[in-house]
């Protein structure tokens, strides 16, 4: 844009900026044919010694969105050929002749802030003129409408990444689902609980499982949650131990932020696992959901610590047939065969009471 209005005007470079914040978070400062030291020496010295804004501000001309002025408007020569800025900056950077443009005054913050493009030329060339300044305020529409596109562009992408942050802040599995159960974004934790094959699955980019929940039953959940109904789900796993965790889809509305990054977002699925027990809680759970004796409990600790049946005989003070016996009806309550399963079975404990 910047070289075309620069070929359209005969000028030798141009910039657009935003001189009252320049060093701010929207500041904004982009140029055509301008020395790679413009923007810094600019920024860090010359923006309130700028004798053009100066005046502009002090006569209150080239203050309102769609104005235009020439150089000499704001600032004689010989004013002009006085000023330091003048022989130390502008002179320098190769700018004499200005043709300015107010492209936003800044009345509407939220859309874009006060910003101006300038035109320029080199010191020996020919001034601009009064129909450089009427064909350039014709174009002012057009230039506002680019810069709006900009900063509505720029408030999208910044959403974007607070949104990110934000997702992948949160320890809990998150993920975004379209309504066809494609899973748009997952965060570490999701990722995590994906790379495990833990309570949900994928295949090709697609959420699959969940707990014992397949295909169909997703399906069905997404096309209740792109109505607008929260869905929750208890899940499980089959095993001994029945681990369970639970499932939630809610509904993301239109305007959540979320929907600027992924439009095609209608859920976001929310995992609750069960918390990870000590050995402790997990063998106490144990004892209660199979109705271990004392002893009983006391000899499936020491095998999960390694001990073997003879070390626990002789710590108990008992006789070896005595502890096979236990071990036995340690067997038939809790429906295993061998130690390593009756290891395997504490060890998978989730939080299924008797």
């Amino acid at each position: 844009m910047l070289s075309a209005l620069c070929l359209r005007f005969d000028a030798t470079a141009a910039c657009v900026h935003t001189p009252q914040n320049t060093d701010g978070e929207r500041g904004l400062f982009v140029d055509h044919g301008l020395p790679t030291h413009t923007l810094p020496d600019y920024v860090s010295y010359w923006a309130p010694r700028d004798p053009w804004m100066a005046s502009a501000a002090a006569k209150g001309t080239c203050v309102h969105a769609g104005e235009v002025s020439i150089g000499r408007e704001l600032v004689d020569w010989d004013t002009l050929d006085r000023l330091d800025y003048f022989h130390e900056f502008a002179a320098p950077t190769g700018v004499k002749g200005l043709l300015a443009m107010i492209v936003d005054d800044g009345t509407q913050p939220s859309v874009a802030p006060f910003t101006v493009i300038g035109l320029y030329r080199r010191p020996g060339r020919e001034e601009f003129s009064f129909q450089d300044k009427r064909a350039f305020q014709a174009v002012h529409a057009p230039l506002q409408l680019a810069l709006h596109a900009h900063w509505a562009l720029n408030r999208s992408v910044a959403v974007e990444r607070e949104t990110l942050e934000l997702l992948d802040a949160v320890p809990k599995p998150l993920m975004l689902l379209a309504r066809d159960a494609r899973v748009l974004h997952a965060n570490t934790a999701a990722a995590g609980l994906l790379a495990r094959n833990g309570w949900v699955g994928t295949r090709y980019g697609m959420l699959v499982r969940m707990g014992q929940l397949g295909v169909d039953a997703i399906g069905a959940s997404l096309r209740l949650v792109a109505q607008g109904q929260l869905q929750t789900h208890a899940l499980w796993k089959p095993g001994p131990a029945g681990a369970r965790a639970t499932a939630r889809m809610v509904p993301l509305e239109q305007r959540n932020a979320t929907r600027l990054k992924w439009p095609d977002a209608v859920a976001l699925l929310m995992i609750d696992e069960p918390e990870a027990l000590s050995p402790e809680r997990r063998l106490a759970q144990v004892a209660v959901q199979f109705r271990l004796s004392p002893t009983e409990l006391k000899l499936t600790q020491a095998l999960m610590q390694g001990d073997t049946l003879a070390r626990f005989a002789e710590h108990q003070s008992i006789a070896i047939s005595t502890v096979r016996t236990h071990l036995r009806h340690i067997f038939e309550k809790t429906g295993v065969r061998r130690q390593g399963d009756l290891i395997r079975l504490v060890g998978e404990a989730q939080g299924r009471a008797a």
